[in-house]
């Protein structure tokens, strides 16, 4: 090299005898000055711009103080130029002719040195800890210079050259130290936004080592090992991993893809709505989308489409937005860098083939070989495993890491359209469907994303392979090959297959999730009707189905797995197979052990593909549903911008609609409402009047006009929304707390007195749905978070429906009315109600969708219009109405004077009759009081079936209803994988074993059996050949093909068992806890959020259905495998025992320091995980409450903030994984090391022991990291299954039949009730709540059941059902003791209408009569009696007709009267009523009081009321307070004690 010659001097770049010839690789001084210089400095001169890059886009988390270690490592650094500098001046100084090479390379240092200050000190300013590329130039550094290190001092330099020897020493220590110090991380960090963490992650400063080795873990899995980690042990999240940094990306680049590829008119929509940018801007238009709530006249469903209106685009699938191109612009560069680094660690892994080849060259001939080549080729070996095992992590730590944030992106998108998406697009996502879409489809794009590096690792790995046994065994290679491509059409039909199943299996998960939470909604009906095995069999069903498409999927995927568990065996014996029979020699220690690993080294990525195969073909499934969801329609927003300050609610000629396929809900509507004025909305049943309310807030579709509403808005739905969470945090509703304000509001709104009787005061938990709640104390919840919002528009939606006239009042006065706290507000109120009608300032008639009137009430009284008709209609209705209150007197004299005076007397005897005949002609029940009379101290009482907080008022947390989920602590609990060994089956268990282990004997046996084939003396001999040779190379292939054989056969009856009996042992899991849940009594219900329940059904059950068959299956086989790997090694080099012991004991020791920790963070991302689904729920019945409030940014955030402790849990389990699997990698690397160093020193050791040896030892890395990621995975994924067996364990309820105690087939067949010295209490530990109760009831009687809050009036009802059971005494019905029988024969001979009306998605049939137990005939004069007939008569189908998802087609009273419907339909000889028109209007009321007096009249009736007006004509009257009986007789005998509690109640109602 002349160019070298002039450069260098005399010396040349390179030797090869040098190196070779010499005790110690000797280099030359050329090579020592140009390439080892050049490699480190190069280094940092190549990447720094991409790092000065890096620092200028990066987000900066913490700030570093300027601290010591700072300060020594700049130093450090300047010393280091100053040594540059010395080397610089030593020619001057030595007056020595110093070689070019020599100033370049010092010249070049120094340059390097000042570069590497500039980076670490912008660096620290950029909040950047130990940047990667700083510390691998001192790495790079410490390497190359050791050479000349060790080269002065083989030399003896010190003798010759003093200065230079000594200058090269302190060089070198300078650079020993500069890395040391970059080892240690930065004790001094700030973080730059502290109110993000409350506890920050220990990552974002630890230095580059600590990060590369995950000991910045440490001190958490320690904590783990020494205690049961808690929530609060475990740090936040670090900042990029944060909803806050990924969240706002996601969407920019989800938007951009719907506003480049929606070409229809959703396009707007969604981008429009698409941000929630209007939290806090009172002028913006309202975001949109809920069900609408229709009304009694409304058509039950809407008519058949025959098109899904769900992604609105152009027809091609080009045109659709893409999800995953908005991902890529997201995750694509973090991705790529990982897969970059990834890619190095895949050469990594073929470097060990090349170095077995030299080994085993060196072992055949080691005289020929200096010693420290056989020493080096061992160094190489550990280095090349290490720093694979390095990479290898990395990669796939940030591949996890994405894949979380991928989770959370998609989560957040699901959870945000949820509150814009319009009715349209919710009728066909159900919320089953949007659970699933969370919990199941989100995951799996993580799954899939931590895998996603062997779609680049696989084909780039099977090139080096390929190459690399091109040159071991020729063009035999090419049979190999041949068998591999022979496997891919199969298994790209396999996977054509598999997704087509899948995707049926998810529609089917979709409806069992659905029909799972209808349930959990609704299980109270069940459990009063009876009806738990009906909806038993109806799940049972849908599973069935949808096992059946897992059991396909099992039988798929099994073969899919094995064509790639396979081909490397048949790659083996194809490839040996033809090499012997092209070639016609025998195959050599070289040639078959550097093949053999070579095929070794693809077994990972051919384990691989199939898995991610199987991933990815669930992501193609989860990828369309999501899109579909996503780019669904979304609530338009035509705000015009018409109304003013004067005006502030405005429409111009427009014209809504629920439904396009429909006519328009409301039409040609034109109104303007004055600005701090209160109108009154009133009309018949169905008329519009809540639509109009939703029109105005946006949630209808508008068709045609303009209408804007401006200000602040505050909404008190029909149906009250209430939050789990304390009573006063539902009022204040996020707004800081007023004192004086708040307690202002609690005074207007009645609700003062209810506070008081609650266990925990204003801090009492609300349950879900305000489950512990009475109708009316929610709607006055409700009203009162409104009033506290101090908003300027207030729409009202009939608030005072479930209250009582003197409630009413009561709120009419102190909030609503002229002297009212909001009355200086705009106000919009429907009401069915007309005697406050005449203090309102105007009032809008609406009649068909239509304003048919409009004015104020003197305006409106002056003619015969539809106004006049309507309050005249009502008064005739309940003209003998007793009304005693002389204010509410005096209004009603004056309306009926107003009406007289512009009505006929012939209209009002033709109204008036039809009202008599209606509501007095049928029945002995006659009504005495139509206008609601209510105490207010009484006129909402805490149901008792939910007084468990009350009782426990002794406990410290008495205030709390909902019970924190249950987190194991210590190992997976034996009884647990006892339960899933038993559903798997003991004989599939054998099977699974039996062949296992013929795999790995074959497998062993034909290891040992190459072994001896490659060492055979007489076939190494080229000399020999003929017919000796033919066979004994015969025999020896036809015994290793006989062993491969059985090897696939094993390993293929392994695979699949495994798979399909796992789907059935998730079957029999699944069917038991469902069997168990459905006998849980109610109050688990209570004290359960339905999202931890549907928890268990979708997610859970998801893992055993998919996840733990394919952990199994690696866990057993990697063992096993690593089992055959020692048992290989100690034959080949029993010395290896002595390496082995101690590494296995120390491998132990991790495992049991690392798997307290890891379980731990399993159970708690399982239970951190259930408050994302019940928020869900939750934000998805009251997405129209929190548009109008314009508090979903709010919403939104709060979702991400739990969705960020979630994740936090998942990042802890990710990061230890890691932790661990470094250091165990690491055990693996010494054990690599020492194989291969016993096969350098050992004298006794053939080639092909050695290679047998080392082949199998390099494949312990692979084992190792397979059997603890497996483990680790199958035993927190076993945290499923404990969670599943922890609800089969659960106690059941009484036994719902007892065959040996039946009672007589018509019983009860007269309905006398006894309760004998009665008394129950809710748990054992709590008080009673009925106290030694005795009383008779006689066959037919009318019996009204009274008493303040809290008195047991529900728990006398709940009793009679054995909600609750007996403490002491009994109840007896027709001679039979009710504690006697089952709860079934119980609950199907009552009737209950219940204050709640719950409706399931089905047929009408279904919903009435889910046994079919009665003739369609029975079932229509139900619904005529119930007046629903004609209704269901319009419906296509009739009863066949399909309701929608907890009834949301139907208005309350329709509701309300289809459970009528059920109750006529059953018509036992005992009917309860519990507080049933408590919460409906005065119309529905007036139609259930019809039928019950008609239909019934004969029955015994028991009635919970809260209006005294509806039991005052009963038989008798039952007083209670506080579980007792006050008083008991007829309502004339109770009303003669003037002193008597009933009498006083009376009073307070207006009654006497």
């Amino acid at each position: 090299m002349p160019m070298y010659s002039s450069f260098c001097g005399n010396s040349t770049f390179w030797n090869t005898s040098a190196v070779e010839d010499y005790w110690y690789p000797k280099f030359t001084e050329c090579f020592q000055e140009t390439a080892l210089s050049y490699i480190p400095c190069g280094w940092l001169w190549l990447t720094a711009g991409f790092h000065l890059a890096y620092l200028a886009r990066h987000t900066r988390y913490i700030s570093l103080p300027v601290t010591w270690l700072h300060t020594a490592r700049l130093v450090v650094a300047i010393l280091l130029c100053v040594m540059c500098g010395i080397h610089l001046i030593m020619p001057v100084i030595d007056d020595t002719m110093y070689t070019p090479s020599f100033l370049v390379d010092h010249s070049l240092c120094l340059a390097t040195y000042i570069l590497a200050c500039i980076l670490m000190v912008l660096s620290r300013k950029s909040g950047v800890t130990s940047p990667c590329i700083v510390f691998l130039f001192w790495l790079f550094t410490l390497v190359t210079r050791s050479i000349p290190l060790y080269t002065i001092i083989f030399e003896k330099v010190y003798q010759t050259d003093k200065l230079k020897f000594y200058v090269g020493i302190v060089t070198f220590s300078l650079i020993a130290l500069e890395f040391a110090l970059q080892l240690v991380g930065d004790s001094l960090v700030k973080i730059v936004n502290e109110a993000f963490y409350k506890k920050p992650c220990p990552k974002m400063g630890a230095s580059y080592i600590s990060r590369l080795t995950y000991t910045w873990m440490h001190r958490l899995v320690y904590l783990g090992y020494k205690k049961v980690v808690v929530m609060s042990d475990i740090f936040d999240v670090p900042g990029y991993m944060q909803c806050r940094y990924n969240v706002p990306a996601f969407m920019a680049a989800w938007q951009q893809e719907l506003r480049k590829k929606l070409r229809t008119r959703v396009v707007d929509k969604s981008v429009r709505n698409g941000g929630l940018e209007y939290a806090n801007h009172a002028d913006k238009p309202q975001a949109n989308g809920d069900v609408h709530e229709p009304t009694e006249k409304t058509r039950l469903l809407p008519e058949t489409r025959h098109s899904v209106d769900v992604a609105v685009v152009s027809g091609d699938k080009k045109g659709k937005p893409s999800l995953i191109r908005a991902l890529a612009k997201v995750f694509f560069l973090p991705l790529i860098k990982a897969q970059l680094v990834g890619l190095i660690a895949d050469a990594l892994l073929y470097v060990n083939p090349l170095l077995l080849g030299e080994l085993i060259a060196y072992i055949e001939d080691k005289d020929q070989f200096p010693k420290w080549k056989g020493y080096s080729l061992a160094v190489g070996f550990f280095v090349v495993v290490f720093l694979n095992s390095m990479m290898s992590n990395y990669r796939f730590y940030t591949c996890s890491n994405i894949g979380q944030r991928v989770k959370t992106v998609l989560t957040a998108a699901v959870y945000k359209k949820s509150l814009t998406m319009n009715a349209e697009a919710r009728r066909n996502f159900t919320v089953g469907t949007i659970v699933n879409l969370m919990s199941v489809d989100c995951p799996r794009f993580r799954d899939v994303t931590a895998q996603m590096y062997v779609l680049i690792s696989w084909p780039v790995q099977m090139c080096i392979a390929f190459y690399l046994l091109h040159d071991a065994l020729g063009i035999a290679f090419l049979a190999g090959l041949v068998a591999l491509l022979f496997l891919v059409p199969a298994n790209a039909g396999i996977s054509t297959m598999l997704r087509r199943s899948q995707a049926r299996q998810l529609v089917l998960k979709d409806q069992r999730i659905k029909l799972v939470n209808e349930i959990l909604n609704g299980v109270k009906v069940l459990k009063l009707y009876a009806w738990e095995p009906s909806f038993q069999k109806k799940i049972l069903e849908l599973r069935r189905l949808e096992v059946a498409q897992l059991r396909k999927s099992a039988i798929l995927s099994s073969f899919n797995t094995l064509c790639w568990l396979l081909s490397p065996v048949m790659m083996t014996v194809t490839s040996f197979v033809a090499y012997v029979l092209v070639t016609g020699e025998s195959l050599t220690p070289a040639k078959a052990f550097v093949a053999i690993n070579l095929i070794n080294n693809m077994r990972v990525p051919m384990n691989s593909l199939p898995l991610l195969i199987s991933q990815l073909v669930q992501v193609q499934v989860s990828l369309t549903r999501l899109q579909d969801y996503l780019s669904g329609e979304e609530l338009d927003d035509k705000d015009t911008g018409i109304s003013s300050n004067e005006f502030p609610i405005q429409m111009r000629n427009s014209t809504y609609t629920w439904d396009r396929t429909m006519a328009p809900t409301l039409q040609n509507i034109t109104l303007k409402i004055p600005q701090g004025k209160l109108v009154a909305v009133v009309g018949p049943v169905g008329a519009g009047k809540s639509s109009l309310l939703s029109a105005m807030l946006g949630e209808m579709e508008q068709l045609t006009g303009q209408s804007s509403l401006k200000g602040q808005v505050a909404y008190v739905p029909q149906q009250a929304w209430i939050q789990n969470m304390t009573l006063r945090n539902n009022i204040l509703f996020e707004k800081p707390l007023e004192e004086d304000f708040y307690k202002k509001v609690l005074e207007v709104c009645a609700l003062q007195a209810d506070i008081d009787l609650l266990p925990g005061g204003e801090m009492t938990e609300i349950g879900e749905k305000g489950i512990n709640l009475s109708g009316g104390q929610k709607q006055r919840i409700s009203l009162a978070r409104a009033v506290y919002q101090k908003a300027e528009l207030y729409l009202l939606d009939d608030p005072l429906s479930a209250v009582d006239a003197h409630v009413g009042k009561h709120i009419f006065q102190k909030v609503i009315g002229p002297d009212g706290i909001i009355r200086n507000k705009t106000r919009v109120m429907v009401t069915h109600g007309v005697h406050w009608l005449p203090l309102v300032d105007a009032i809008i008639v609406m009649d068909q969708g239509r304003i048919t009137e409009a004015g104020s009430y003197q305006e409106l009284m002056t003619h015969d219009g539809p106004f006049a008709q309507f309050v005249r209609t009502y008064l005739l209705e309940h003209a003998d109405d007793e009304v005693e209150d002389p204010e509410v007197q005096r209004m009603q004299d004056e309306i009926r004077q107003h009406v007289d005076s512009v009505t006929s007397d012939e209209e009002q005897i033709v109204i008036l009759r039809r009202a008599k005949s209606e509501i007095h002609g049928k029945g002995p029940l006659k009504r005495t009081g139509g206008i609601r009379h209510k105490d207010p101290k009484r006129s909402v009482s805490l149901q008792e079936v939910l007084q468990t907080p009350k009782e426990a008022t002794k406990s410290k947390s008495r205030n709390r209803l909902i019970e924190e989920e249950k987190v194991e602590h210590g190992q997976v609990r034996s009884a647990v994988y006892l339960a899933l060994l038993r559903s798997f089956g003991y004989l599939p268990a054998f099977a699974v074993c039996f062949f296992l282990l013929l795999y790995n004997a074959a497998n062993l046996a034909s290891g040992i059996w190459l072994s001896e084939w490659t060492s055979d003396a007489y076939l190494t001999n080229e000399t020999n050949e003929g017919d000796k040779y033919s066979t004994k190379t015969n025999t020896y292939l036809g015994v290793y093909a006989a062993l491969a054989s059985v090897q696939m056969i094993a390993n293929g009856a392994f695979v699949m068992f495994i798979f399909v009996q796992m789907v059935t042992a998730s079957h029999r899991l699944h069917n038991a806890m469902l069997n168990s849940i459905l006998h849980q009594p109610m109050s688990f219900f209570d004290t359960t959020p339905v999202g931890r329940i549907l928890n268990r059904f979708s997610r859970d059950v998801d893992v055993l259905d998919f996840s733990i068959s394919r952990q199994l299956r690696l866990v057993l086989q990697t063992f096993f495998n690593l089992l055959v790997i020692v048992a290989i090694i100690s034959y080949s080099t029993p010395i290896f025992l002595v390496v082995i012991a101690p590494v296995m004991v120390v491998y132990i020791l991790f495992q049991r320091f690392y798997i307290p920790s890891s379980r731990q963070f399993r159970r708690l991302e399982s239970a951190s995980r259930s408050p994302i689904f019940s928020n869900f729920a939750e934000t998805i019945n009251g997405a129209s409450s929190i548009r109008a409030y314009k508090a979903c940014d709010r919403f939104y955030l709060d979702s991400q903030n739990k969705v960020d402790i979630n994740n936090k849990c998942a990042f802890a389990s990710d990061s230890a994984a890691r932790w661990l699997k470094v250091r165990l990698e690491f055990l693996a690397s010494i054990l690599v090391f020492f194989a291969c160093l016993f096969a350098v020193i050992s004298t006794n050791v053939s080639a092909s022991l050695a290679g047998l040896s080392i082949t199998y030892a390099l494949q312990v890395t692979a084992a190792l990291n397979m059997l603890v990621q497996n483990m680790t995975m199958l035993e927190t994924n076993s945290v499923s299954g404990e969670r599943i067996v922890e609800y089969i364990g659960l106690p059941f309820e009484p036994d719902w039949i007892k065959p040996n105690s039946r009672p007589p087939s018509r019983w009860p067949d007269q309905g006398r009730i006894s309760f004998v010295h009665y008394s129950t209490r809710y748990r054992p530990q709590l008080d009673l709540v009925l106290k030694s109760l005795s009383l008779s009831v006689k066959a037919g009687q009318k019996i009204g059941i009274v008493g303040r809050t809290g008195a047991g009036k529900s728990s006398l009802s709940l009793a009679l059902f054995r909600v609750i059971e007996a403490a002491g005494g009994s109840i007896v019905i027709d001679d039979v003791d009710i504690s006697t029988i089952g709860l079934h024969d119980l609950r199907e001979a009552l009737t209950i209408l219940p204050q709640d009306p719950v409706l399931f998605s089905g047929t009408v049939r279904f919903n009435l009569d889910p046994f079919d137990r009665h003739s369609d005939e029975a079932i229509w004069k139900a619904l005529d009696h119930a007046h629903l007939g004609d209704s269901v008569r319009e419906l296509p189908g009739q009863l066949e007709y399909v309701c929608e998802e907890g009834g949301q087609n139907l208005s309350v009273g329709q509701r309300q009267l289809m459970c009528l419907a059920r109750s006529l339909l059953r018509k036992t000889r005992i009917l309860v009523l519990d507080e049933a028109t408590a919460a409906v209007d005065l119309e529905t009321d007036t139609l259930l009081q019809e039928t019950i007096r008609t239909e019934f009249k004969d029955c015994t009736v028991l009635t919970v009321a809260h209006r005294l007006n509806t039991v005052i004509d009963y038989d008798k009257i039952l007083v209670l307070s506080n579980g007792k009986i006050l008083e008991f007789g007829s309502p004339s005998e109770l009303l003669s004690k003037t002193t008597g509690t009933f009498y006083s109640m009376a009073k307070e109602s207006g009654l006497v």
